[in-house]
């Protein structure tokens, strides 16, 4: 086995790049520092790197309020749509639906469709055979510098002659249309003439206005005009009667255009990021309405009309100021998506509770210090999320009223202890993250009953001590106890026998116990910036191990297993 140790004397620090893509699962990653003073940094085992650059299990940092590039997935912008609507997921509404949409007819040629990066913070190679090279890396301070980003050069089409092209669309009798990404700056009158069109795909041109004779299309049914520089509509838009999908992102639209309400056969409407700072009440024209997106705008309120748009299957309202909700926002009972993160909310009507078919709530990042409790009427919900907000506590049995939930996620709030509630509270539950709290300890047997819990993130908590019943905890996966005081992990630990990820970093550990050896799966093991002298010979047993970090301690000598 070969060995390398070498002593670091720096301080080093790792921030990841925000991501504009995000969800309603993350942020950005928080930055690591860590500071360091003759302490040993090693690696051995089969492709094993032992550095200070250890994000698993971690929750993510605040993300600025507000930003377009806050971190959530459905930042991708997907091409335009055509008719159809879907039930899309919590965190890619709008990009689910044009999905759906763009394959309901004719193919179109897009190539420039973003994709999503899919990011992991415990992708740590591998070959497919299970097989691993022999690999040894040990980190330098300076190898975690950003490199810089290489840009793919994508075609530039010719600017079409559209007046051709409206001619050839006539004479075939074509109803579909796309002259998306041409660098279109204005139509020409004759699209007075494609009264046969369905659907128009303008999307990512270099549009300010659009000609009266728009309004003559009088069949079109879809009308994708996203990434332009539209800062009006006329008005001649009220004569499209059969008009369904209405697509506006990333204009330059400072408000609503009144045309926009009397488009009453309306089923979609998106109007993500433009410089709306208001709605109106003549919202509620658009009854028809099922998918709704307003999101990243300048909304400091909407209007009691949005009540009567009982319709909404999905409404996303996120990225704005808003500091209340309007009661009514309760008769929108066929909601199954309702995502309010990253506003200035303070509080949530009680009139939430009539949202009986929720499924997702997006309550992340706003100003929020009390949860109503008669949101424990939405049973259907599988997500509870309020990470980043000012929580202290929960309604009593609030999260054992909702019993489909499988992910928990309460870091970056004020809470001191567990929510109220007892075990029945984690019966289904998958994934809890109490990340960046107050909390000193976890309540024995809280989760006596949680028999599917596989990840659980305490870090930056006050824990003194780890519950008598750690032992009973077999469906865990993911333990992250990094930052916190604890001087002492139980024996008990080894019967953690599915454990692959332990991180045990910025602690009072003096020492680790022998039975550590038994964590056969363990794949990960972070126990920097600990008080250790020295560390069992049993770490060698773990022979899965890929990552174990061991800097700043005050390690004066290695297991010969390992070193």
């Amino acid at each position: 086995m070969k060995r390398v140790v070498t002593k670091s004397h720096s301080t080093e620090s790792s921030t990841a790049a925000a991501e504009r893509l995000a969800d309603y699962k993350g942020g950005d990653p928080a930055a690591a520092a860590t500071t360091t003073t003759n302490s040993l940094t090693f690696a051995s085992f089969n492709n094993l790197a032992l550095g200070p650059n250890s994000d698993i299990g971690g929750s993510s940092a605040h993300p600025q309020r507000g930003s377009p590039s806050s971190g959530s997935p459905d930042n991708t912008e997907p091409p335009g749509p055509a008719p159809g609507v879907l039930l899309p997921s919590f965190d890619m509404p709008e990009a689910a639906v044009v999905a759906e949409l763009q394959q309901s007819s004719s193919p179109v040629v897009n190539k420039d469709h973003l994709k999503e990066k899919k990011l992991s913070s415990a992708s740590l190679g591998g070959t497919s055979d299970g097989t691993r090279p022999k690999v040894v890396t040990v980190k330098h301070p300076e190898s975690n510098k950003p490199k810089p980003t290489v840009k793919k050069n994508k075609p530039i089409q010719a600017d079409l002659d559209v007046a051709k092209e409206f001619i050839k669309c006539r004479e075939e009798g074509s109803r579909r249309l796309d002259l998306s990404k041409s660098s279109i700056t204005h139509l020409p009158n004759s699209v007075r003439d494609l009264t046969h069109l369905t659907e128009f795909y303008l999307y990512g041109n270099k549009l300010s206005t659009l000609p009266l004779e728009i309004g003559c299309l009088v069949n079109l049914q879809t009308l994708a005009l996203s990434e332009n520089s539209l800062t009006s509509l006329p008005e001649t838009l009220v004569n499209l009667k059969f008009l369904r999908v209405l697509d506006l992102r990333h204009n330059k639209l400072s408000e609503i255009p009144d045309v926009v309400y009397s488009l009453t056969s309306l089923t979609t409407l998106f109007l993500r990021f433009n410089r709306v700072k208001f709605v109106g009440d003549e919202i509620r024209n658009l009854k028809h309405l099922t998918m709704l997106s307003l999101r990243e705008n300048k909304i400091k309120e909407l209007p009691a009309g949005i009540g009567r748009l009982v319709n909404l299957v999905t409404f996303d309202v996120s990225h704005n100021h808003l500091e209340h909700l309007p009661t009514e926002i309760g008769n929108c009972v066929q909601l199954l998506t309702l995502d309010l993160q990253h506003n200035e909310l303070l509080d949530i009507p009680d009139s939430i509770g009539n949202l009986k078919a929720l499924t997702r709530l997006g309550l992340r990042y706003n100003r929020l210090t009390a949860i109503p409790k008669s949101l424990s009427n939405c049973t259907m919900m599988d997500e509870f999320n309020v990470e980043g907000n000012a929580i202290s506590h929960l309604p009593e049995g609030l999260l054992s009223s909702l019993n489909n939930l499988t992910s928990i996620t309460l870091s970056r709030n004020s809470f001191n202890s567990y929510p109220a509630g007892g075990p029945a509270q984690f019966i289904n539950v998958h994934s809890i993250n109490l990340e960046h709290n107050t909390i000193d300890k976890i309540p024995y047997a809280i989760f006596s009953r949680a028999k599917n819990l596989a990840k659980l993130n305490m870090k930056e908590n006050q824990l003194t001590a780890l519950p008598l019943d750690i032992g009973t905890w077999l469906s865990m996966v993911e333990l992250n106890l990094g930052t916190n005081q604890l001087s002492k992990i139980p024996d008990d630990i080894q019967c953690l026998q599915s454990l692959e990820v332990l991180i045990l970093s910025n602690n009072l550990l003096k020492r680790i116990p022998s039975s550590i050896g038994n964590l056969r799966k363990l794949r990960v093991l972070d126990l920097e910036e600990n008080k250790l002298e020295t560390l069992p010979n049993e770490i060698g047993f773990l022979r899965d191990l890929q990552k174990l970090v061991v800097q700043s301690n005050q390690l004066q000598s290695l297991p010969r297993a390992i070193g």
